[in-house]
């Protein structure tokens, strides 16, 4: 018995197994909760952050194809479009109009030769010879010759060719994205054998998302709406010179720079709770 009659004092019992790595638990989890709170913050913010910078992907310049054109008799118009059938083929058609009452030639007598030469490092998906001929580092080009036929029009019936070429190509003469857009307008080189060749009229076409939102002042468009966008300019003296076309979205670049200015704010605070988590684990432990 302990000296005054006291009785002696017990100490409590050290909580052993699942309750004592609860109780653990919970005294980390109280100890570092603030840490812990402010890192998952930063974690979301910085989410937030990424989403909100803009790409800032270079868009690649286009390269232009080249197309010559000689015949005997004058054309008036000569239209390029290129859609992109698949992820993989690209197709070039090739409008050719004799000017407005025009005799159709027959379409046994050969009047008009197409030659297309598609830019160097883009093939044919098919290079039948001799029509087309195919050199080494994917240079190619194809020679076909132009049957008119009767089309009605505005201005009455109009002597009207098509050729068609399919390239391989993602993205054949044009790149574009919420900001900017550029496409590859083509060169023409234009011939009348025996007769005056007058000033054709050059076309160019692309299907653009939003094509009227962009601003080309560089090279404005004849028409742009929310699918495509066209470009025309006279072949004078038989030359018409290749040349990108460029557009910039400025509505969609004041938003990114909106954007890149509040993703800098959120990044600012990313680093400042990060860093004030480190310091409340390290005065945590300071008090333990």
């Amino acid at each position: 018995m302990a000296q005054g009659g006291q009785r002696p004092i017990q100490a409590a019992p050290v909580p052993t197994g699942p309750a004592a790595d609860q109780q653990a638990a919970r005294s980390r989890w109280k100890k570092y909760r603030v840490s812990i709170t402010l890192i998952l913050i930063a974690a979301v913010l910085l989410v937030i952050t990424v989403s909100l910078y803009p790409s800032g992907q270079e868009l690649p310049t286009p390269v232009y194809s080249s197309l010559t054109i000689a015949t005997l008799r004058p054309v008036g118009l000569i239209v390029y479009t290129v859609r992109q059938v698949s992820t993989t083929t690209a197709e070039m058609e090739i409008e050719v109009q004799l000017p407005p009452g025009s005799p159709v030639p027959p379409t046994d007598q050969v009047v008009t030769r197409l030659v297309a030469y598609p830019p160097i490092g883009t093939s044919f998906t098919t290079c039948p010879a001799p029509a087309c001929k195919s050199e080494p580092h994917s240079i190619s080009a194809w020679n076909v010759p132009l049957v008119f036929e009767p089309q009605s029009a505005s201005n009455g019936v109009t002597a009207t060719a098509y050729a068609h070429f399919f390239v391989r190509a993602h993205d054949f003469g044009e790149t574009y994205n919420d900001v900017n857009a550029s496409v590859a307008v083509p060169e023409v080189m234009y011939e009348c054998l025996r007769c005056t060749p007058g000033t054709p009229e050059f076309e160019t076409q692309y299907n653009i998302p939003n094509a009227s939102s962009y601003d080309w002042s560089g090279f404005p468009v004849q028409f742009a709406n929310t699918t495509f966008a066209t470009w025309t300019e006279p072949v004078t003296g038989g030359l018409a010179t290749g040349r990108d076309a460029v557009g910039v979205d400025y509505a969609n670049q004041s938003r990114d720079g909106y954007y890149t200015f509040l993703a800098g704010v959120l990044l600012g605070l990313v680093g400042g709770a990060v860093i004030s988590a480190i310091q409340e684990a390290f005065h945590a432990n300071d008090k333990a």
